[in-house]
């Protein structure tokens, strides 16, 4: 059985500048926040900035998740999932099934990877939940390990069976036919985050479809995305068995959403939510409608409400009128098409993009001929540049961008006072910070000032009020506090700005 996980927030500016995990993985039966080197997630410098998700005999990899705090990437493979440590050690792999296992994320809440899961054939389309923990060695199987369950997703079901010529017959695993309700092809899609219209609050698991990009129709130019509540779906999950796929899954979905893209092929292979935008990205198969730009890339801001309109080229029940959804707009960003007012990059993100926090993704590119397909990492950062959004990270980016000064001004027996000044040391200004650092043996925070801190084990966040949230470049904040100690002061460590190492002083 996979160990729950749990993420101890300290205030909502401190998690909103950090997109990074807050706190370590606490054992169930552990009884008091883990304390030592694990209490201490990696800051966005730990990262490397390439790897290499080795060579298999499957198809192209097809969805990347990261595990920050455990120091893992997991890589579909379609038919195998495989785990590597953060210095490029095969850790095990998942194999054994023939469903399709498209994109992936990893959970901080539970500690298991979750993924699109498709047996076409079986008309049975599930969420893969794969205790990632578990995944220990080479080999492992799918169906006879209890490392892989499955839930299965009626919805999807209904819309991929869909007889919509009204002939009677389902014409199954085919683009070219009328079939199939807004031309759903299955699931690819999967990312955690919050409900649409929301940028915080519980996190949901959001599943896009696949759409078949048949040009002779005009229901299948919008994305559908469907969110749910994942954490009741223990009663739903059940082991894999191809020979008999299960039905067991949630009746009802939390919500239904359609976005305008134009067409695809395929829908959504990639979705990814970045906290530090607060923002969907959608990453897609070139669509084949001139009509259309047929973008690569596209975003949902996660503020954006959803809005009951018209699915444009839609019929309505019965063929009369336009059926209505919940639209969301596509965010004001990017490429613009000037005939359709469609906005997105030219930016592949199909095979793997997932958010690291501070405007860091890791993007993966596939390679190799069938059967000796490979995936190769590369850690980027956000532009803005509507033209190329994405750049590779360099090392000096990722080195430190800030400076610390830590002085302890008076001690006493049991306690101590202490001024801290952050300085951003590097050529961008910075909108929210928290800094954080690791306190010596027998220390913990009592009160500070001028920022929100909490400490959790031994470390300590410090984060930003609205009145000194925003650092120049050269720009210094202080802020300081009092502190408990059982053995005197020590020197912090671990000591970092947004994720980033500080010099200290």
């Amino acid at each position: 059985m996979h160990r729950p996980r749990t993420t101890r927030l300290t205030v909502a500016a401190a998690a909103a500048a950090l997109a990074l995990p807050l706190a370590a993985a606490v054992p169930a039966a552990a009884s008091a926040p883990t304390t030592g080197d694990e209490a201490v997630p990696p800051a966005v410098a730990s990262l490397p900035l390439e790897q290499n998700g080795g060579t298999w005999p499957t198809s192209h990899v097809q969805g990347i998740a990261v595990d920050q705090a455990g120091g893992f990437v997991y890589y579909s493979f379609t038919t195998m999932l495989v785990k590597y440590d953060f210095e490029g050690n095969l850790v095990g792999t998942v194999e054994g099934f023939t469903g399709h296992l498209g994109d992936l994320d990893f959970s901080t809440e539970d500690g298991r990877v979750y993924g699109s899961l498709e047996y076409k054939t079986d008309e049975a389309f599930y969420v893969a939940v794969i205790d990632g923990d578990a995944v220990d060695e080479v080999g492992m199987d799918a169906q006879e390990s209890d490392v892989f369950s499955t839930v299965y997703l009626p919805e999807v079901h209904d819309d991929y069976v869909a007889d919509m010529d009204g002939d009677g017959e389902f014409d199954g695993n085919v683009a070219d036919t009328a079939d199939h309700r807004y031309g759903c092809s299955g699931i690819d899609g999967v990312s955690f985050g919050p409900a649409f219209g929301t940028t915080g609050g519980e996190q949901l698991l959001t599943v896009a479809y696949g759409i078949y990009s048949h040009t002779g129709r005009t229901d299948n130019d919008h994305q559908v995305l469907l969110q749910y509540d994942v954490s009741d779906w223990e009663r739903y999950e059940r082991p894999l068995t191809e020979e008999d796929p299960h039905r067991s899954g949630p009746a009802e979905v939390g919500g239904k959403y359609f976005v305008r893209t134009g067409n695809t092929t395929y829908g959504v292979q990639n979705l990814a939510y970045d906290a530090a935008q607060e923002r969907w990205f959608l990453g897609v198969y070139r669509g084949k409608k001139p009509q259309f730009p047929n973008y690569l890339m596209f975003a949902v801001d996660a503020a954006t409400r959803p809005v009951e309109g018209d699915l444009v080229g839609v019929p309505g029940p019965g063929g009369e009128g336009t059926e209505r959804g919940l639209l969301l707009d596509l965010a004001d960003d990017g490429l613009e098409d000037p005939e359709t007012g469609i906005r997105g990059w030219e930016q592949k993100a199909d095979v793997g993009l997932q958010p690291l926090g501070h405007g860091f993704f890791y993007h993966s590119a596939d390679s190799g001929p069938r059967g000796a397909e490979t995936a190769d990492l590369t850690l980027v950062r956000w532009t803005s540049d509507a033209e190329t959004p994405f750049a590779p990270a360099t090392a000096d980016e990722l080195a430190g961008t800030c400076a610390v000064d830590y002085t302890v001004h008076g001690s006493w027996p049991r306690g101590f006072t202490t001024q801290v000044w952050v300085e951003n040391t590097g050529s961008a200004a910075i909108d929210g910070w928290t800094a954080a650092w690791r306190f010596g043996s027998g220390e913990s925070l009592r009160h500070a000032w001028n920022v929100d801190a909490e400490q959790t084990g031994d470390v300590v966040r410090a984060a930003s009020l609205d009145r000194n949230a925003v650092l120049a470049p050269g720009d210094r904040r202080t802020f300081g506090f009092v502190g408990a100690t059982t053995s005197g002061t020590a020197a912090p460590s671990l000591v970092t700005l947004n994720g980033f190492p500080c010099n200290t002083a």
